[in-house]
């Protein structure tokens, strides 16, 4: 099986250089990452994933003219103990089949915005998606009977996508979480609101 380097972005990505818009709030999914970081679950470690950041957010913005748009941290930015806008992507369409993404803003957005990309179009009612890297909900997902993607399936690929996918249709429900075999430690939970989340988290993460 090849071996995809962590962090790195699959996808064709297609990226307009520009500010985001003044109308997008990043308090909020700024102060859960910050917690998170805080947390060791988003960070960067030279002893792990090759020195690479890892874990990112996403929120779902507000847009009338794209219910599927959202707000992601940056590629790379997980060193950083807080962001700033400029390290904030707004992705504003994605086509997994074609493995595509097209977003807006300063930076990159993260390698996994394709994941939260699929999870956004399966389920409307879904507002945020927290993807981060946990080695003890990874390491006992299936003892703690938590939703898996097989261990062949690289992140960031039409085939993450795909798997995710289904996964997210069988729940059905506007909160879950999902492990990620084949991206070492990767964990993703979304909610109807980035405080649920954030709580799925949490929640999964008490033993």
């Amino acid at each position: 099986m090849e071996v995809i380097k962590e962090g790195v972005i699959q996808y064709r990505l297609h990226v307009t250089s520009q500010a985001l818009p003044a109308t997008l709030a990043i308090a909020e999914l700024e102060a859960c990452r910050a917690r998170l970081f805080a947390h060791g679950l988003i960070g960067q470690d030279p002893k792990r994933y090759d020195g690479l950041g890892y874990g990112n957010v996403s929120v779902r913005a507000v847009l009338e003219d794209n219910p599927n748009a959202f707000l992601i941290t940056g590629s790379q930015t997980g060193c950083l103990s807080q962001l700033k806008r400029q390290d904030y992507a707004l992705v504003t369409a994605c086509d997994p089949q074609a493995n595509e993404l097209f977003a807006l803003g300063e930076i990159a957005p993260s390698s996994e915005a394709m994941t939260h990309a699929v999870i956004y179009q399966i389920l409307p009612q879904i507002q945020a998606i927290i993807h981060v890297h946990s080695e003890y909900l990874w390491q006992n997902a299936q003892q703690l009977m938590l939703p898996c993607t097989a261990v062949n399936i690289p992140y960031g690929t039409p085939q993450m996508a795909a798997a995710v996918q289904s996964i997210v249709l069988a729940q059905g429900v506007p909160q879950g979480i999902l492990a990620m075999l084949g991206h070492t430690d990767g964990i993703v939970t979304w909610g109807a609101t980035l405080v649920e989340a954030e709580q799925q988290l949490i929640q999964s993460l008490i033993f």
